[in-house]
């Protein structure tokens, strides 16, 4: 049986896997934080590991993604190499992504006593906050990527995930996640227990904490067979775990808490809000009714399926400026150069439209036709990336110009956009606007609320009345169901450009 040695940057491991097996398998069972964006469907590029060895010859998927130097580097898919033979693999690890968990809050009152924990399952990341619910004292936290992000990047890919993987592969990960973070909170405070626990997420995520079978959600007509606002079976740290009610399969807990925490309800006028991420939430509140949608956006703001994009992490680009003729950037953590993030793929864009690199319908003409290069760094944008980001951006823009549209309002009539999650607290508004991610008339009226969903979560540990509250919210809102929705396909395909709406 052949063995593989795999070297990380602080790590030597050595295993033994049958001929034939697929590296990924491998590397997801030694490494269970190794990442398949794509779940293993050849279709992001992002599971690139250095090889020497006795490995099989790369497929037409692989090659896709591999340029000649790469394969003279012995760089390889992870999801597409076969084990032939012993062989060594160099893994590289970015660094730690930059996690929020900061929130905005409005002021409420705290009717619990104790000690809580509130928690937001993301598709990409999680974060816990320790609180004592009298006083409102946050007294720790853990941050860390979603330990099931090796079974894809999107919940759709989550799903099916558990077809191959197994329901309670994932639903154990993210439980044995969960516990010894609660662990490290209790220590770092210096308590022995908590009094209870919220736990909040996207309705996928709530169903794998819980064990249920997400299989439904993935499919017309996207029944539930549960909402929750409930009790769950599991505890945390030996508690009592409260789960906040979805609104609908892609609008999910999470939604229910960052509305909370925006107080979009109470606020006058139109109120709009999202989160921008994988799976784009949305919520519209006008004349006291509350309507929600949700966009599949995908994983290109976070990098991934994208030549050069990764996460927050060190050596991402998150800053694109154009001054006197002359293209500058930023780096997390000043280092040099070693991909793009997010925000950084924003401006990158908006500095391509004022160098008329790019036209309004996405079309990349440099002198090689095939890559922009970011300054003087070695990080490149494809026409591939290109399509990529409009996708994703056409996608959130369509979702609020159709809720506003079936409410009978345009952005001029909004009175303050919400806007929640990591991605929001870091991008340049004006070149969000400027390549047509959302209506330019919100860019002046956004209101960063953080991690909504934490937020939200923490308000609910603290006043056991705001969860009777929230429930009658989600039952009372209307889901719009995109795919069934001509203004949004029509909107959709008009989003497509890179220009201001």
């Amino acid at each position: 049986m052949p063995t593989i040695t795999i070297l990380t940057a602080n790590r030597e491991i050595q295993t033994q896997a049958p001929a034939g097996t697929l590296l990924s398998a491998v590397l997801q069972s030694e490494l269970p934080s190794f990442a398949l964006p794509c779940a293993g469907n050849h279709t992001c590029g992002k599971c690139r590991v250095q090889i020497s060895g006795q490995v099989s010859e790369p497929d037409a998927h692989e090659l896709a993604f591999l340029s000649a130097d790469d394969r003279t580097s012995g760089i390889r898919l992870a999801c597409s190499c076969r084990i032939s033979g012993d062989m060594t693999v160099t893994v590289h690890t970015a660094g730690p992504s930059k996690i929020l968990a900061w929130n905005e809050i409005p002021t409420f009152t705290r009717t619990e006593t104790g000690y809580g924990i509130a928690v937001d399952i993301g598709t990409t990341t999680v974060a816990m906050q320790l609180f004592d619910r009298a006083s409102g004292t946050l007294l720790a936290e853990q941050l860390a990527e979603n330990a099931q992000r090796s079974h894809g990047a999107d919940v759709i890919s989550r799903i099916e995930a558990c077809k191959t993987s197994g329901l309670d592969t994932l639903s154990t990960l993210i439980r044995d996640q969960l516990e010894p973070m609660a662990q490290r909170c209790l220590t770092e405070a210096g308590i022995s227990h908590i009094d209870e626990a919220v736990v909040t997420g996207n309705s996928t995520m709530l169903y794998l904490y819980e064990g249920i079978d997400p299989s439904a959600l993935a499919v017309v007509p996207f029944t539930m067979s549960t909402f929750f606002g409930s009790t769950s079976r599991h505890t945390l740290a030996g508690a009592p775990v409260y789960l906040p009610r979805c609104i609908g399969a892609y609008v999910g807990a999470d939604i229910t808490c960052s509305i909370l925490a925006s107080d979009m309800l109470h606020e006058d006028g139109v109120q709009l809000m999202t989160d921008i991420g994988t799976n784009g939430e949305m919520a519209l509140y006008k004349d006291g009714k509350l309507l929600c949608c949700a966009t599949a956006a995908g994983p290109a703001f976070e990098g991934a399926g994208l030549s050069c994009g990764m996460p927050a992490a060190p050596g991402a680009i998150h800053t694109v400026e154009l001054s006197d003729n002359q293209v500058t950037y930023t780096t997390v953590g000043d280092r040099p150069a070693v991909g793009i993030c997010g925000s950084g793929i924003l401006d990158a864009l908006r500095v391509m439209l004022a160098q008329e690199t790019i036209d309004d319908t996405g079309y990349l003409e440099t002198e090689d036709e095939e890559s922009y290069t970011i300054g003087n760094s070695t990080v490149a944008i494809t026409q591939k990336d290109v399509r990529q980001i409009q996708l994703a951006k056409s996608a959130i823009c369509a979702g609020l110009l159709t809720l506003m549209q079936e409410s009978s309002i345009t952005a001029d009539e909004v009175a303050l956009f919400h806007v929640a999650g990591g991605f929001g607290s870091s991008i340049n508004y004006d070149s969000a606007a400027a390549i047509g991610l959302f209506p330019a008339a919100l860019t002046r009226k956004t209101h960063f609320i953080g991690n909504g969903a934490l937020g939200g979560a923490a308000m609910l540990l603290m006043n056991r009345e705001l969860r009777t509250i929230s429930e009658r919210m989600a039952q009372e809102a209307c889901e719009l169901s995109l795919s069934a929705s001509p203004v949004f396909m029509d909107a959709y395909v008009d989003c497509m450009s890179f220009m201001e709406f």
